[in-house]
C-alpha cells in the first residue's frame, strides 16, 4: 500500500512540476511579451484593435468571428444603387408614357386641323356654287324681263321704265335690240329720253374702256 501511495505522490509531484514549468517557462513570458508589444504599439500610435482585426481576418477560423463592416457598407451601397436604378427606370418609363401621350395629342390636333381645312374648303365650294347658282338665277330673271319688254309695246315700256331705278332701267334698255330701245325712248318725254340716252352712252364707254 505504501508503495502505491508513494507512486501516486510521485506522479502528482511530476504533474505539478510540469505545470509549474509551463507557467514559468511558456505562459508567463508569452503574456509578458504580448503586453509589452501592446504597450509599444500603443505608444507608437498603432491602433491595436484595427491591427488585430486586420490580421485576424487572414487567420482561418478567426476571420468568421470578426464583423465585416466594409462588406456590410458595400451591401448597403449596392442596395441603394439598385433602389436608385429602379427609381430611375420608373421615371424613365413615366417620361416615355408622357411623350407617347403628347405625340397622340399632337396627332389628334393635326387630324382636327385637316378636318377643319376640309370643311372650310367644302364650305367655300358650296358658297361659290351657291353664288354661281344665284348669278344664274339672276341672269335668267334678267333674260325673262328683257323678253317681256321686247314683247311689250314701246308706249307701255316707255311708261314703266322711268318708274324703275336708273341701274335697272339702263340694264333693260342696253339689253334690248337697238330698234326696240329707240322706239321706247321715242315714246318717252324729252327729259327722260335725254337722261337714259346719256346713261346708255356712259355705260357703252365704260364697257369699251374695259
Amino acid at each position: 500500500m505504501k508503495n502505491v501511495e508513494l507512486e501516486k505522490e510521485e506522479t502528482s509531484e511530476k504533474s505539478y512540476s510540469k505545470l509549474q514549468w509551463f507557467l514559468f517557462a511558456v505562459l508567463i513570458p508569452l503574456l509578458f511579451a504580448i503586453t509589452l508589444a501592446l504597450v509599444i504599439m500603443t505608444v507608437a500610435g498603432v491602433n491595436v484593435f484595427d491591427a488585430a482585426k486586420k490580421y485576424g481576418e487572414k487567420i482561418p477560423g478567426i476571420s468568421q468571428f470578426i464583423p465585416d463592416e466594409q462588406k456590410a457598407s458595400q451591401q448597403v451601397l449596392k442596395d441603394r444603387l439598385l433602389e436608385q436604378k429602379a427609381t430611375l427606370e420608373e421615371k424613365t418609363l413615366q417620361v416615355k408614357q408622357l411623350e407617347q401621350q403628347l405625340e397622340n395629342k399632337q396627332k389628334e390636333i393635326d387630324s382636327l386641323k385637316k378636318e377643319i381645312e376640309r370643311l372650310n374648303a367644302e364650305m367655300e365650294t358650296q358658297q361659290q356654287s351657291a353664288e354661281t347658282e344665284q348669278e344664274k338665277k339672276q341672269q335668267q330673271t334678267v333674260k325673262d324681263i328683257i323678253k317681256m319688254y321686247e314683247s311689250m309695246s314701246a308706249k307701255s315700256a316707255a311708261q314703266i321704265i322711268p318708274e324703275l331705278s336708273d341701274d335697272d332701267a339702263v340694264t333693260i334698255l342696253s339689253s334690248l335690240n337697238s330698234e326696240k330701245a329707240a322706239d321706247i325712248l321715242e315714246k318717252m318725254d324729252t327729259k327722260n329720253a335725254a337722261k337714259y340716252t346719256s346713261l346708255l352712252t356712259k355705260k357703252a364707254e365704260a364697257n369699251s374702256a374695259q
